[in-house]
């Protein structure tokens, strides 16, 4: 009789520990899906919303941007040796910085937040004139360079009475790169109006 009250304790035990360990998952999974704020951060925000101001560009698409190519590591390198918190080729940084008043393109820090997102976001900008403030094409152009891109539009079965069509952009990471980024700035723009 001890024996089953003994064994009848221990899986009570085991059955409420299970249950209690169920809970706590359940709850930081309802937690993290309720709250995706975590799961798209805004960091780095005074550098964010001052290149907004100046380049006019809305920071929800920088920090799409940002959580794209880096996910808000500002000491990530790519495999082409793009640096940053936006990923930005050392050759780009020191042309866009020629444009930048505070920053020196001679002693570029791109690991630095400040200066990558103000290089970043400027050139963004750059790409957003040049196309006409396409954000498709400009996204296209910051992934692929807008040398791809300007061959692209000339092509009928992509670029059709203004519009990029997504699914036929012949480089596949570039394609995955826009939806994401199109899909990360829309999570931002629901999450922070």
């Amino acid at each position: 009789m001890k024996n089953k009250i003994k064994y009848s304790k221990t899986i009570s035990f085991i059955i409420y520990t299970i249950l209690l360990i169920l809970t706590i998952l359940l709850a930081i999974y309802i937690y993290i899906i309720v709250n995706k704020r975590l799961i798209y951060p805004i960091k780095y925000n005074d550098y964010v919303q001052e290149a907004a101001s100046i380049n006019k560009v809305d920071p929800n698409l920088i920090y799409a941007i940002i959580k794209q190519e880096s996910k808000f590591d500002p000491k990530v390198i790519s495999n082409k040796d793009a640096k940053g918190l936006m990923q930005v080729m050392e050759s780009t940084a020191k042309e866009v910085a020629a444009d930048i008043d505070y920053i020196d393109e001679d002693n570029l820090d791109l690991f630095n937040p400040e200066i990558n997102i103000a290089i970043g976001s400027k050139y963004y900008r750059w790409l957003l004139d040049r196309y006409d403030g396409n954000m498709r094409l400009a996204l296209c152009a910051y992934n692929a360079g807008p040398g791809n891109v300007d061959k692209w539009i000339q092509v009928e079965e992509l670029y059709n009475n203004g519009n990029l069509v997504i699914s036929a952009i012949p480089f596949e990471e570039t394609k995955n790169y826009v939806i994401s980024v199109i899909n990360n700035y829309n999570k931002y723009v629901k999450l922070y109006k």
